[in-house]
């Protein structure tokens, strides 16, 4: 394998598309509570963007066994021995010891580095028993709740009803990106691997090629949107928000309401019984998490004001959308 062949290998094994959208939780949370410095938010990015290498490069690691039982999942990394797992391991475990130094060094007090290593022991649960233990989706999106808040904290250590919110609402976004869509794109080999996902127990299947999606799946996929939904709505009653329909909210209103339809839409396309096809059921769901994020983002943009709300909205997307054709060679459809 050439030099140019393997940076790619090790640019793919953390899933470096999605990498700016989980370095921004913490920024969100420190916006939230009212920084606005340059520097302070890049540390931050910093911390995330190590945070997620951890958290998805160990997922790889221990996800490797029932990984190799789907045919769609042989050009990964660690399937197909392109990285040796222990190289694996170290890449993890040096990202979650960067977050930590960080941390440490730019925020020296105890409720930053306190939610940081609630949110790497969560993840790491997460990571380790993923398969193992039904609904361990919520220890996840638990995770995502104290990095959010970890950003928050590095502005003050009095919280406010806004700030619960947005990080309940990235609890929510994080089960449902891993309950429901991790668990439809993956359940043909969870299946044949023993994997105990809540899609699984809840008796999704593929069958001669057809993914059945049961009734109490569907029901359990729309309580966790409606409950993100939900959250979205308390949030636009806070009064550091208001957001209301009159003509100066207007523009915002209607993006929201654009990419609420977006993703009713794609909800109902991939919680349908048809032939399973991994390919389609992943530009779905980018399209569904990208709708769901800015769906937030545009929500505070009259707390947070302009120029932060047009970087969290083209900044990941952007990075998103390059590092797919770099490592894949499409917009949106990463090989995961």
């Amino acid at each position: 394998m050439n030099l140019k062949n393997k940076i790619l290998e090790y640019l793919r094994l953390p899933r470096l598309q999605t990498a700016a959208v989980t370095a921004v939780t913490p920024i969100v949370g420190s916006l939230v509570a009212g920084q606005q410095d340059v520097v302070h938010l890049l540390v931050l990015f910093l911390i995330g963007f190590f945070y997620h290498i951890y958290g998805f490069v160990l997922n790889e690691y221990v996800d490797v066994e029932v990984d190799k039982k789907s045919i769609d999942l042989k050009k990964k990394p660690l399937v197909s021995n392109m990285i040796p797992k222990g190289y694996a391991l170290f890449i993890s475990l040096l990202s979650c010891a960067c977050s930590c130094l960080l941390t440490l060094y730019f925020f020296p007090s105890v409720l930053p580095l306190l939610f940081l290593l609630s949110a790497i022991l969560l993840g790491g649960i997460y990571d380790v028993y993923g398969k193992k233990i039904p609904g361990s989706d919520f220890i996840l999106g638990l995770g995502f709740f104290f990095i959010c808040l970890m950003g928050a904290s590095t502005v003050s250590h009095e919280f406010t009803t806004l700030t619960y919110i947005v990080c309940s609402i990235y609890f929510a976004h994080i089960v449902f990106n891993n309950a429901v869509e991790g668990g439809l794109k993956d359940v043909d080999h969870d299946t044949m691997g023993g994997a105990k996902t809540l899609a699984t127990r809840m008796g999704v299947t593929v069958q001669n090629g057809m993914l059945k999606v049961t009734k109490v799946f569907t029901v359990f996929s729309s309580i966790i949107k409606i409950i993100f939904m939900g959250l979205i709505v308390s949030l636009w009653l806070q009064p550091e928000i208001r957001v209301s329909l009159s003509y100066n909210h207007a523009i915002q209103i209607t993006l929201i309401v654009f990419f609420a339809v977006i993703i009713v839409f794609t909800m109902y396309k991939f919680l349908q019984s048809l032939p399973f096809d991994r390919s389609r059921l992943k530009r779905l769901f980018s399209v569904h998490e990208i709708s769901s994020y800015f769906i937030l983002v545009l929500s505070l943009y009259s707390l947070i004001d302009l120029r932060p709300t047009l970087f969290l909205i083209f900044f990941p997307f952007l990075w998103f959308i390059l590092f797919n054709v770099i490592l894949y060679g499409k917009l949106l459809q990463p090989q995961v």
